[in-house]
């Protein structure tokens, strides 16, 4: 985004505090106080974005209406959210089967070839979005 001149700081929530769904609720009322005309948000996680949603819902704010918002991790209470929470699906057995395999693979001296996988992910369009 800094690249193509798109970057906006002021839509940009940063925290090193622990994901949970209190936070999301948190930064989510952050980010609209700071950047009131955002229409869409994408978070790193369904916890946050599930906050989020409760959050909105708390301040009048309609998703996706006036907000749309994606998660990651495609969490199973994401499909049970009011409403249902668009996220990122990803294969996270097997992202940890491959990492533990790389790291057997290291330990014994050897190089991981390749050194990067595409496990690849699902985009599960919800309702939020």
């Amino acid at each position: 985004l800094a690249e193509a001149g798109l970057h906006a700081p002021e839509r940009e929530v940063l925290t090193p505090a622990p994901s949970s769904i209190a936070l999301g609720g948190e930064l989510f009322s952050r980010l609209i106080r700071q950047a009131p005309e955002v229409d869409g948000i994408f978070f790193c996680n369904d916890d946050l974005a599930q906050g989020a949603v409760l959050q909105a819902l708390r301040q009048g704010i309609r998703v996706p209406q006036e907000v749309a918002m994606v998660g990651f991790n495609d969490l199973p209470a994401s499909a049970h959210m009011v409403p249902r929470l668009t996220s990122i699906r990803t294969p996270r057995a097997a992202v940890g089967r491959v990492a533990a395999q790389a790291l057997l693979t290291l330990l014994d001296g050897k190089a991981v070839t390749p050194a990067r996988q595409d496990l690849g992910f699902e985009l599960m369009v919800r309702e939020s979005s």
